[in-house]
């Protein structure tokens, strides 16, 4: 065997080993959340926006200004039904609200790609318009950033979810996408089948 045909080989292999590591990888699994193991805010807490302080309110926290809004859906309108999106992850993550378009009592909120929100120090806030409570927390301290977040049961009868919103201190960290994986496998059986053809 020539040191060519060796290499050639050798690229053949390590490409088919990360094309196999792509298939082979795991979906996210779901984080569930309900109002019965979030802490449900008070009356005080709404019907207007209280964010972040009631964050900061709600966990005992010193109101320092650190919390940043790193992700929010807001639900659509009868004029425009779109989730809108903001945050420094905004481009990270999607929301789904259900069981209702425009009045949700659930909603999974979805890592798709880039960085990742990285915690120990992050909050949920999940917020009704008018219901009392009018919001409900949750302690985001063991999320890993890329497990979904699967919000149900959240004011079936009396309101509906407004937003969700995700507030902490957080460094942007790069979650290595699949589709990355994949393309460099590709991309070397490429340089292995030109390779090939030039000797």
């Amino acid at each position: 065997m020539t040191i060519q045909s060796f290499i050639q080989k050798s690229i053949l292999q390590t490409g088919l080993f990360v094309s196999a590591l792509f298939l082979a990888l795991p979906s996210h699994a779901a984080v569930v959340i309900t109002p019965a193991n979030s802490i449900p805010g008070t009356a005080a807490m709404g019907p207007s926006n209280c964010e972040p302080s009631c964050v900061y309110q709600t966990f005992g926290l010193t109101n320092d200004g650190s919390l940043q809004l790193l992700y929010k859906a807001d639900v659509g309108t009868a004029n425009n039904p779109a989730t809108v999106e903001s945050g420094l992850y905004a481009s990270s993550y999607m929301t789904t609200f259900s069981l209702s378009a425009l009045d949700p009592s659930a909603a999974l909120i979805e890592y798709v790609s880039g960085s990742a929100i990285q915690c120990p120090s992050c909050y949920l806030a999940i917020k009704d318009g008018n219901a009392t409570p009018a919001y409900y927390f949750f302690n985001l301290a063991t999320w890993n950033g890329t497990d979904a977040l699967d919000l149900s049961g959240f004011w079936p009868s009396q309101g509906a979810i407004s937003h969700v919103s995700i507030w902490g201190v957080s460094t942007p960290g790069e979650v290595p996408e699949p589709a990355t994986l994949a393309l460099l496998g590709f991309g070397m059986l490429g340089v292995a089948a030109l390779r090939r053809r030039a000797s």
